[in-house]
């Protein structure tokens, strides 16, 4: 108490002297009210910085000699601002990544709503072509009746009355006219609708391709092998055949609707199948809490410090955090495996594997059957290992790829982790 008492008299007096230096100062003019505001705000500022940062010393002392570090106020302020703006540029950026995973759901969510309405677009198009179908008949149907009525009347009127004759002649014309005028406006509406449907199908195939061509953007950044395998499975599912049928030289709004239709219904089963592939790809992270201890790649050893290629990522954590599944798989080895330590290889099939290593425990068996982000170890430090994290690689035909580039591609193809 007496020390804080004795820092507020000295930051007084010192105010206090500077002051009457300022007032009994030799000036030939008065200074204005502004300036004298501002001579007296950065007194108050400066008497503040040195109360919060007075002047700190760091003793550092190492084989018997002792050396100081000296911490002025400047330096101090200037360590402040810098953890203030590291740690908003954190916030900033946290958020912004969880706002750009939130805008690829919503995404997702309007082509899926999209979907919905063309598959009830094709209902209401198929209801209105039977309409369309039905009242065609009937008008013909009735045209045909007509014809077989009027036409033996005006005969024999023909010989017996002429006036008669005429008139008859004219009032089957006139029922004529009123038939002829309901099919063009049928007509007419039918071609709106069909002009209608053909630019929603247009529509729909564009949004369709475009989320298609960046879905496989984003499967190019895996690596060409990766590609080149979901290519061939993609292939697989959408086998297609049949004799040759020459295309006729003339096409009807009818046919030209019906292959766009066509060209549409291949486009979404195309996504569908991209996207059931990639579901099935160690896509996540195998920790929920970690950083990145060790990326791919080169790199000097923990041990020896030589160089080195480093097969995988190190993902450090907490002792004994959950390891989970990065995708749906069977176990195909569960144990020690020499400098791995404690070791679990995944087979997602497609020739994909996934290895975790250093585990602290073993919680699934070989042969076992895994789904997503399913618990299956515990982080820990076992083989050649300096502290606690996961050794994590995947595999494709036995050559690594750098896990990086996956859960860079799972974070805008998964809705989220959860999920």
């Amino acid at each position: 108490m007496g020390k804080l008492i004795q820092v507020f008299w000295e930051v007084g007096r010192r105010g206090m002297r500077r002051w009457r230096v300022f007032r009994t100062k030799a000036v030939s003019h008065r200074t204005s009210l502004l300036a004298r505001a501002m001579q007296w705000v950065y007194l108050k500022f400066f008497a503040l910085h040195h109360w919060f940062f007075p002047e700190r010393q760091i003793i550092l002392r190492s084989k018997g000699q002792v050396r100081f570090v000296r911490l002025s106020h400047g330096v101090q302020l200037f360590a402040l601002i810098f953890a203030v703006a590291v740690v908003g540029w954190g916030g900033y950026a946290t958020h912004a990544f969880f706002a750009k995973d939130r805008i690829l759901a919503e995404k997702n969510e309007r082509i899926a709503d999209t979907l919905f309405a063309y598959r009830d677009l094709l209902n209401q198009y198929a209801d209105s072509q039977a309409s369309f179908a039905s009242t065609a008949s009937s008008l013909e149907a009735n045209h045909s009746y007509l014809l077989g009525i009027v036409a033996p009347q005006a005969a024999a009127k023909v010989e017996g009355n002429r006036t008669l004759a005429d008139s008859g002649e004219e009032m089957h014309t006139v029922g004529l006219e009123e038939i002829l005028r309901a099919n063009k406006q049928l007509e007419t509406w039918m071609a709106e609708i069909q002009t209608s449907q053909h630019d929603v199908v247009r529509v729909l195939t564009s949004r369709v391709r475009k989320s298609l061509g960046k879905t496989k953007k984003l499967i190019a950044g895996l690596g060409e092998n990766v590609e080149r395998v979901l290519s061939e499975e993609e292939a697989a599912k959408l086998g297609q055949g049949g004799p040759f049928m020459a295309l006729r030289a003339g096409r009807t709004p009818e046919d030209s609707f019906r292959t766009d239709l066509a060209k549409l219904d291949m486009d979404i089963d195309r996504w569908e199948g991209v996207q059931r592939l990639l579901r099935t790809l160690p896509l996540a992270t195998p920790s929920d809490k970690f950083y990145m201890a060790s990326s791919y790649g080169r790199r000097k050893d923990p041990f020896n410090r030589r160089a080195a290629v480093h097969y995988g990522v190190d993902l450090a954590g907490v002792h004994k955090s959950p390891i989970l599944s990065t995708a749906p798989g069977v176990i195909v080895f569960a144990g020690r495996n020499g400098k791995y330590g404690n070791m679990i290889e995944i087979d997602h099939g497609r020739g994909i594997h996934t290895r975790y290593g250093h585990l602290h425990r073993i919680s699934v068996k070989t042969g076992q059957r895994v789904g997503f982000r399913e618990r299956i170890g515990l982080m820990g430090s076992t083989g050649r290992s300096t502290g606690p994290h996961v050794h994590y690689e995947i595999r494709v035909n036995g050559t690594p790829y750098n896990p990086t580039k996956f859960f860079k591609v799972g974070k805008h193809v998964f809705k989220n982790w959860e999920g």
